[in-house]
């Protein structure tokens, strides 16, 4: 019987039988896996509270025929100040859950892993730029698997840049389009465009090329946050093709935060 021994944060969790719960972990070493914590739901259980969402542990699996099963568990960092603020947990079940419609099974993605991590402890520590963090991760997201959009050279046509008053960002594309593609393509970009000016543009690039790094150096207003936001979500809903259930709860968490 094999044996893993790696790095896990807990996504998600459901019940199985009368005593006994599935968790689905993305790990540092072996991506994404699903194994079972014996007895956890049992009231004398020690690890119950270790594979609540959003943990971080290390983990020794056994690898079964048909599933696998948590051997021994240590936590690591317990994310008890997420779970226990409503709001934070909107964001962090948004990340957990995209991470989980992305991530492959037994597929190895270091990367996204130092993403989740660092995500979810910008959300524990940060009280007031937890929508920035948000878009962080979704560009930075989108960094991480490949489809980092173009903003150096044309789409289109592949002319290099000179960023004006009025950028032109096609979604479908996947990045920017120069003047005259778009004066080409204006009946498209209609309904697959964003116009960015160069403060927004310079922020996609800082996001893109340094990450959380530059979130205390945010220097756009908030209409070009909410812009850049929608922008990266019909990135995402076009390449990535995700349903992300959680999101409708962020939504509606941010809504009365604005209230």
């Amino acid at each position: 019987m094999a044996i893993l021994r790696t790095e896990a944060i807990v996504l998600k969790q459901f019940d199985l039988g009368e005593a006994d719960k599935i968790i689905t972990f993305f790990t540092k070493d072996y991506g994404k896996i699903r194994a079972v914590a014996k007895g956890v739901r049992k009231s004398k259980s020690s690890i119950s509270g270790i594979v609540l969402p959003f943990n971080y542990n290390l983990i020794t699996i056994y690898r079964g025929k048909s599933i696998d099963r948590i051997n021994q568990i240590r936590n690591i960092f317990t994310f008890n100040k997420v779970r226990e603020d409503l709001i934070k947990m909107a964001y962090a079940s948004f990340v957990a859950e995209a991470v989980e419609k992305v991530s492959q099974e037994n597929q190895a993605n270091e990367a996204l892993f130092a993403l989740l991590l660092s995500t979810l402890h910008k959300i524990m520590v940060e009280e007031e730029k937890l929508p920035y963090i948000e878009l962080v991760f979704k560009i930075s997201l989108l960094v991480v698997l490949g489809l980092k959009p173009q903003l150096d050279y044309c789409v289109s046509c592949n002319k290099k840049l000179a960023y004006a008053e009025k950028n032109y960002f096609h979604v479908q594309q996947g990045g920017l389009i120069c003047p005259e593609c778009y004066q080409d393509n204006q009946e498209d970009f209609r309904f697959q465009g964003y116009i960015l000016s160069v403060q927004m543009v310079e922020s996609l690039k800082k996001i893109i090329n340094n990450g959380f790094k530059g979130l205390r150096d945010w220097e756009g207003t908030e209409r070009e946050y909410r812009q850049l936001d929608q922008l990266s979500d019909a990135f995402i809903k076009y390449h990535l093709e995700l349903k992300i259930k959680s999101y409708d709860f962020l939504h509606m968490i941010k809504k009365l935060g604005e209230t």
